[in-house]
């Protein structure tokens, strides 16, 4: 059986380490899946959909031999500034990125943690539980969330612990626990993006988890 895993990325941070991790998704199951099936390894990571239909219809692994028609990342995709969203649909990974799965804002959380944590993520919550609640109902057997995520600056940080809180209140069932946080380097944390706010982050993160 299939054991799904459910990518939220969030920030810039966290979508540009998104962008390389689905690059190198691909590339890898490419390499070792030469015939182009839908298999249960590929399913892990993305859903096959036929576009022919709308909305699309999403094609079942079935005994692993199906042909791939159209891979859509199990994922979620968080920005509170549009810039590096726009960039990944405008990229080679533009048509694999559902759509349907992105929340952005305009002006962005200006490095500041409490305004990612205090202000867009009550503002978004709903909307983020909502498209995490769809990624989930596509799923056979859903394994873990992976959260990306960094602990420096403003919508990662901020935002990025929020959901983190949210999931372990509203969908404990659910989880298992896989967390991914980057720390910026030390050299270039500033008293804004960094090092000042680094223990509030990282007790957000603890109550997030339950530890």
């Amino acid at each position: 059986m299939p054991r799904e895993l459910v990518t939220i990325q969030v920030g810039q941070c966290g979508n540009q380490i998104g962008c390389r991790f689905w690059e190198l998704a691909l590339r890898e199951h490419a390499a070792y899946n030469t015939k182009g099936v839908y298999d249960e390894a590929l399913s892990t990571f993305f859903r096959n959909v036929d576009t022919r239909y709308e909305p699309p219809r999403g094609l079942a692994v079935g005994d692993g031999s199906g042909t791939i028609r159209t891979l859509k990342a199990r994922s979620v995709i968080v920005d509170m500034e549009c810039g590096v969203i726009n960039e990944m649909l405008k990229g080679p990974l533009g048509d694999v990125l559902d759509t349907q799965q992105l929340i952005s804002d305009v002006s962005g959380a200006g490095n500041n943690w409490a305004h990612g944590h205090h202000g867009y993520g009550p503002q978004y919550r709903e909307q983020i539980l909502e498209k995490i609640r769809n990624t989930v109902e596509d799923c056979d057997s859903l394994q873990s969330f992976l959260l990306l995520h960094s602990l420096g600056g403003g919508t990662g940080s901020g935002v990025g612990t929020y959901i983190l809180e949210a999931l372990a209140t509203k969908l404990l069932q659910e989880i298992v626990g896989r967390l991914d946080s980057k720390l910026p380097a030390q050299q270039l944390w500033s008293p804004v993006a960094g090092g000042q706010v680094t223990p509030l982050q990282m007790s957000q993160t603890k109550i997030g988890l339950g530890t």
